[in-house]
């Protein structure tokens, strides 16, 4: 599977917790999508540079470490707890349904390595 693909999966279940103003954490994202929880780095950048293109807030942020409750250490954006707390309202609040979910292309046109296969080195 592509990253990309990978990425439209993600977002469909990361989109739905946010509705439901839930945190999600990489097992929970593993068991609702079958990624690996040591392969969701790339789909969720992927979901992060299409939030930023399109203004949106930054949604992958809502896929958590199950210790911190929190990103971790490869989440690009920010990593000042108040700052991801303001965000989460943000995500909560946003309405996702009325922006649909991204396609494979989307996610491959905002990085060209999107559509390498989930398990080839970068």
């Amino acid at each position: 599977m592509k990253r990309s693909e990978q990425a439209v999966i993600i977002w469909s279940v990361l989109s739905f917790a946010a509705r439901m103003h839930r945190v999600l954490t990489y097992g929970d994202i593993h068991d609702f999508t079958g990624v690996l929880a040591v392969g969701q780095a790339h789909p969720l950048h992927l979901i992060y540079l299409y939030c930023e293109k399109k203004s949106y807030p930054p949604l992958n942020s809502i896929a958590v470490n199950q210790e911190t409750g929190f990103p971790g250490d490869k989440y690009p954006g920010d990593h000042e707890r108040l700052k991801l707390l303001s965000q989460r309202a943000q995500i909560f609040t946003y309405n996702w349904a009325i922006k649909g979910v991204p396609r494979a292309k989307d996610f491959e046109a905002v990085d060209p390595k999107a559509s390498q296969e989930a398990d080839e080195e970068a």
